[in-house]
């Protein structure tokens, strides 16, 4: 009830005093109506009442989903139920209706190599799986590697985990992308960062990619810190790159999600 009343019926007053033909509103009478949700989607219905099968891969003793017609695992210390909730999660944030979304279809991924960093379950590289020649998996949790494992199985030969942070410095578990691509300044490449607030460490190790690789495509996560936006735009600007900056309601304002665009 507090963060109905907090997220909603409070701005939704204040913007309808002051602004009342504000197209924002329909969010704040959303929470106003039907109270809170982390993911405030007016679609989110389609999601939530979706039915989620869950099926158990015996001998790896892993859950998994259908997603569309390939085996998505998940952590092995994940409930059934937990991954319901998850895996509705994860459609919504990708809907095309959602700022968070990384991508508007398959058909505009023009990159040989997708970088998958921060990948977590792996779902939007799967999806892309048979599209592009090779995808990276950067993944230090070890709860997710096994995971991983079994959900590209069937394409190991195309699928590269790698199991180290990637960071503005190359030490230990950590590397930058500079580094890691620094003879493959040839391949085009799809960067797709969400990394918990960590954005900004990412591009600051791969200044000699975004300067020096013709053939960069990236979906950059803006909403983990409350300037992500402005440093992430600046750093894309300084390499005179194009992009579109997507904005929505999400974790409980109006803000940058998701910044795509490409260098060329």
């Amino acid at each position: 009830m507090l963060k109905k009343i907090l997220y909603g019926d409070i701005p939704f007053f204040l913007l309808n005093l002051v602004k009342s033909s504000s197209s924002n509103l329909k969010y704040y009478r959303y929470i106003k109506e039907q109270g809170y949700a982390r993911h405030l989607y007016l679609f989110a219905n389609e999601y939530l009442n979706k039915d989620i099968q869950v099926y158990k891969d015996e001998q790896r003793e892993l859950y998994y989903v259908l997603f569309e017609d390939k085996r998505l695992y998940f952590r092995k210390d994940f409930s059934k139920e937990k991954i319901i909730k998850l895996y509705r999660s994860l459609l919504m944030e990708q809907d095309i209706r959602s700022p968070h979304h990384y991508i508007d279809s398959m058909n505009e991924i023009r990159s040989d190599v997708f970088v998958d960093i921060g990948c977590a379950e792996g779902i939007l590289s799967l999806y892309l799986i048979r599209k592009v020649k090779h995808i990276y998996l950067f993944e230090c949790d070890e709860l997710w590697i096994a995971a991983l494992e079994a959900t590209f199985e069937p394409w190991r030969d195309k699928v590269t985990i790698v199991r180290k942070y990637v960071s503005s410095v190359d030490h230990n578990d950590e590397i930058t992308l500079d580094n890691f691509f620094k003879e493959k300044y040839n391949q085009s490449l799809f960067l797709k960062m969400d990394v918990e607030g960590y954005e900004r460490k990412v591009l600051d190790g791969c200044k000699m990619l975004f300067k020096n690789n013709p053939n960069l495509d990236f979906a950059i996560c803006t909403y983990h810190l409350s300037d992500d936006e402005k440093i992430i735009s600046k750093f894309l600007d300084r390499y005179n790159c194009y992009y579109i900056n997507r904005r929505g309601f999400f974790r409980h304002k109006l803000r940058s999600v998701v910044i795509r665009g490409c260098n060329y």
